[in-house]
């Protein structure tokens, strides 16, 4: 087969088209609980996919949808204004509305209830249904000013807008979303997206490399066997790895590969290992080292960690914050780059 010469990968935003890979099971959950207006929480690791299965399958529905990112609101005006924003860009005959412009932060009481009233309104005189989605709302559970406390009140038993939410944070969703005293909603459905498949990923990636080219049949397999089939980091992998056989380079792909992403990532890891405390330090470096078992009496002595009810809180925080996940034959650290970079970067001598 001919050699192309455009990468065929895609990283770094939502992937669509071809550079989608089908996850039926999961597109039929959320399918089912938008047209039913059930209420849906979609958690999972970073780089699982979340916003690439949601935007599939929400351009696969003839449902009216608008996402608000809430990655860079601050404020309670920051995220009216975000509200208002998509208020207009879902009903553009409100572009002039004096309405609007009267419910700006900078005009108005700052309160919510007036938007969503609005926003209620209009999609009931189109007489049909509206998806909202919060993607990355962990942001907003972190703002002060009772911001929380007031979406619940103004969203609660609502109807004809079903609301998304979207976060890594599953620890900060349960909080908000199973308080049995105070609910966030009467009935939600909850969907924890884990890697992709593995055989569905073997052949997307075995396709685009013999498009390539490259006829090594286990690449893909050696790819995958890497990044533990993390959707996000074998996209930026195999991405990689396509760059340097366009290139020109055709021998010991992956070794250059790994070299090329760790020296670009370098600053980055630099920076996450800095920020990490003592306890955390020695914990990561442990299971660099192959040890999957922090709380047991060899890992603490050989590692110089403090008592075990200390490892088990730091084990818990670095769970909650996506730096580890549990397996049943112990607990790893979630990226895989980050393993390679700790384990020729810090000698793992302890």
């Amino acid at each position: 087969m001919s050699k192309i010469y455009a990468n065929p990968f895609r990283w770094g935003k939502a992937v669509s088209g071809s550079h989608y890979i089908a996850r039926s099971a999961e597109q039929d959950q959320i399918w089912t609980a938008l047209e039913k207006q059930i209420n849906l929480i979609i958690t999972g690791q970073r780089g699982t996919g979340k916003t690439s299965l949601l935007r599939h399958t929400l351009g696969k529905s003839s449902i009216p949808s608008v996402y608000l990112d809430l990655s860079f609101v601050l404020s309670r005006e920051d995220l009216i204004n975000l509200l208002l924003d998509a208020v207009v860009k879902s009903f553009p005959e409100l572009m002039q509305s004096e309405q609007v412009k009267l419910l700006r932060p900078e005009n108005g009481t700052g309160a919510f209830t007036p938007v969503f009233d609005l926003w209620y309104d209009q999609v009931k005189e189109s007489d049909q249904k509206f998806i909202l989605v919060w993607d990355e709302f962990q942001h907003v559970v972190k703002l002060k000013d009772h911001i929380l406390e007031d979406l619940k009140v103004d969203l609660r038993d609502r109807r004809d807008i079903t609301h998304v939410f979207v976060s890594h944070r599953q620890d900060i969703l349960h909080d908000i979303f199973d308080d049995k005293l105070n609910p966030f909603f009467k009935s939600k459905a909850i969907l924890v997206l884990n890697n992709i498949e593995t055989k569905a990923f073997n052949r997307f990636l075995t396709q685009r490399f013999r498009r390539m080219g490259l006829s090594d049949f286990d690449l893909a397999d050696t790819v995958l066997k890497f990044t533990e089939g993390h959707p996000q980091m074998t996209q930026k992998f195999a991405h990689a790895l396509a760059e340097l056989w366009l290139e020109g380079s055709s021998t010991r792909l992956m070794e250059r590969t790994m070299k090329k992403m760790l020296e670009n990532h370098e600053t980055a890891f630099t920076t996450w290992w800095d920020s990490f405390r003592l306890n955390e330090k020695r914990l990561f470096l442990g299971l660099a080292s192959g040890y999957s078992h922090p709380t047991e009496l060899e890992f603490i002595k050989r590692f110089k960690l403090s008592a075990t009810s200390t490892v088990h809180n730091t084990v818990l925080k670095l769970l909650r914050e996506g730096w580890l996940i549990n397996r049943d034959e112990g607990y790893h650290i979630y990226n895989p780059l980050f393993v390679k970079w700790l384990q020729q970067g810090k000698g793992l001598s302890w």
